[in-house]
């Protein structure tokens, strides 16, 4: 049985919409003799073909109406990053000049510096890809969900404005479609191969300009709320102080990271400033786990990345409470000598977990702020030096100016290295979103109001 479902279990994690898979084998089974080897997965499975196309009708619809937009804004997921569609998407952003926003998964999809590109569209997202997609007048949504997340709890205006907004959604999985939005269209189909048949169509239209001085205006009012977006965070890019502003050390971060580096985002309250203000530039430059937030996904991840890309940069930024969790990963690492960067998020607490409690029980926390008991004093082991313990190089960090050099030289130096960095644990990021928690209501936008449409 075990053969089988090893195959099995491969070609779910393959084909259609591709994803891990778990498999459960009881620990007897596991001693059982198979009367034969188990098959070559790989080579079972290599010439499945899951990149089904849109109904060629479908298609037509959609490209009349791209064309006939005059405010147009794509919006990709971690389906266009995953399906390879990267050079496809802003072939179509360049060639019809739309404005491009991501979920937080599809961060990288095109670089977060092409002009056409929006940034993160969440609840605390940026104030010009949000103002963008519920201003909208058709949306072409790929490879997405809308979870709570990035549609601000659904509550229409600060994400997303469906209806009137008309949208169009492409998704291999079938039951995404329709599931959060109503759709204008919905098209099940690989996200390559749609937007491939959406050329093909483009390239027997004569009359792509039709439109061009609408979208003209539309991407002058976006550069417009773009420089509000810049103006209203600038003060947190120059911030010195100690500890450290968490958005001064996500830019530190994200400066200091070779252009092909892999990051990878454990979960937690720094996971948010990663998504606002790190600038991925290949849709294989930023990993994370939105769908369970597990704890440590990023404090292992990075070595799975090292041993898939062993010739780019690979690091992990995650939180002390998830390091701790997890900190055998050490040893892992020594062990097969695997030369990773762990940054410690180190604001001494579990920040994400302690802002829901302090909402829910009128500012009151349980286990969630580190304080040693005698003092009072902010409390944490010492990771540096625990790293150091296993035989990783590790270092502390206490000043803004300090870390991205920190992080230079880890990388450097070709073996797993720790950075301890002291963050200030009660600075909260805010966006152009909101977000409601049943029995505590609607938060605020921190920039910008909610959209009505005329």
């Amino acid at each position: 049985m075990v053969p089988l479902a090893v195959r099995q279990a491969w070609k779910t994690m393959t084909s259609g919409r591709p994803g891990p898979v778990v498999l459960d084998v009881p620990f007897d089974v596991f001693m059982e003799s198979a009367a034969e080897e188990a098959p070559n997965a790989i080579a079972w499975n290599a010439n499945i073909s899951s990149r089904c196309g849109a109904d060629p009708e479908g298609v037509v619809k959609a490209v009349d109406m791209l064309l006939g937009a005059e405010r147009p804004t794509i919006i990709v997921g971690q389906g266009v990053r995953y399906g390879g569609a990267a050079e496809e998407l802003l072939k179509l952003a360049e060639r019809l000049q739309i404005p491009v926003a991501a979920s937080a998964s599809g961060l990288g999809a095109i670089d977060c510096n092409h002009p056409l590109a929006l940034g993160l569209v969440a609840r605390a997202g940026h104030y010009q890809a949000n103002h963008a997609t519920r201003q909208a007048d058709v949306l072409l949504a790929m490879g997405m969900r809308f979870d709570d997340r990035t549609s601000s709890s659904w509550i229409p205006g600060y994400s997303f404005t469906i209806p009137p907004t008309r949208l169009i959604h492409v998704d291999i999985d079938p039951e995404e479609i329709g599931r959060n939005y109503p759709v204008a269209l919905g098209l099940m189909a690989d996200v390559r191969t749609f937007l491939r048949q959406v050329h093909a169509e483009l390239d027997r239209r004569a009359d792509l300009s039709k439109k061009a001085d609408a979208r003209k205006k539309w991407l002058a009012q976006i550069d417009g709320y773009r420089k509000e977006w810049d103006k209203f965070v600038a003060p947190g890019f120059s911030d010195d102080t100690t500890p450290i502003n968490p958005q001064r050390a996500a830019l530190e971060i994200d400066k200091a990271l070779p252009e092909d580096a892999i990051l990878v985002s454990d979960i937690g309250v720094h996971h948010n400033w990663l998504l606002g203000f790190c600038k991925p530039k290949r849709p294989d430059s930023l990993i994370g786990s939105m769908g369970f937030g597990p704890m440590g996904f990023g404090v292992a991840g990075v070595m799975g990345a090292k041993f898939a890309a062993p010739d780019r940069p690979c690091v992990s930024v995650c939180g002390d409470g998830a390091f701790f969790m997890h900190a055998n990963v050490l040893g892992t690492a020594v062990e097969y000598n695997l030369p990773v960067v762990w940054v410690v998020w180190n604001n001494y607490a579990y920040a994400s977990i302690r802002g829901l409690q302090r909402g829910y029980l009128g500012g009151r926390e349980l286990a969630t702020d580190f304080h040693d008991p005698n003092t009072g004093e902010r409390y944490n082991p010492d990771f540096a030096a625990m790293a150091r313990s296993c035989g990783v190089e590790g270092v502390r960090v206490d000043r803004a100016g300090d870390l991205g050099e920190a992080i230079r030289k880890g990388i450097a130096a070709n073996k797993p290295y720790l950075i301890d960095v002291d963050i200030a644990a009660d600075i909260n990021p805010v966006g152009a979103g909101v977000w409601e928690l049943p029995g505590l209501g609607q938060s605020k936008a921190g920039i910008g109001t909610r959209y009505q449409p005329a």
